[in-house]
């Protein structure tokens, strides 16, 4: 008998403004291994220099743990086709911007992107969402860098004291 407690299946988080049926979809598209955090229905928005914000795509947004590539991404895809309209990695650093309550902003692999939600509460649970993961994401690199720290540190007397980050 072994002593490690079963492993917790986190369950994926749809959209309050999709059926069961429609979230099971979006479910499916995830592939093999991988989880939404939170979904939501939006409009992707660019922007460029010169012509401000420009509508790219509608779908649904998933916050996605993705285990196979060990990483997290925002995924917008559109339930009717089945096919990823948009994509970006939550690289190191990432931060957001939330001008409204139903808007966030970011800076995307290519240009400034806008998530414009269909409804301020599934704006609300995917900023909660991001926000958290985010958090813990800063503090796991910050606890990284104190373990990295502390094992270069040179032998001293007793009386010295480390900060970390």
């Amino acid at each position: 008998m072994s002593n490690h407690p079963p492993q917790r299946r986190v369950a994926n988080i749809g959209s309050l403004l999709l059926t069961p049926q429609e979230n099971e979809c979006v479910f499916n598209y995830l592939g093999r291994k991988c989880i939404t955090l939170c979904s939501a229905v939006v409009q992707v928005y660019g922007a460029d220099r010169s012509h401000g914000w420009m509508k790219r795509c509608c779908g649904v947004a998933c916050l996605v743990k993705d285990n196979p590539q060990r990483s997290y991404f925002i995924r917008v895809y559109d339930i009717r086709e089945g096919k990823t309209l948009f994509e970006q990695e939550l690289y190191n650093n990432f931060t957001t911007n939330c001008s409204r309550a139903y808007f966030i902003s970011f800076p995307g692999d290519n240009c400034q992107v806008g998530l414009n939600f269909a409804s301020e509460e599934e704006a609300k649970r995917f900023r909660a969402a991001l926000g958290d993961l985010l958090n813990r994401r800063s503090r796991r690199t910050g606890m990284l860098f104190a373990a990295v720290s502390w094992s270069n540190r040179e032998p001293s007397n007793n009386t010295d004291t480390v900060a970390t980050q």
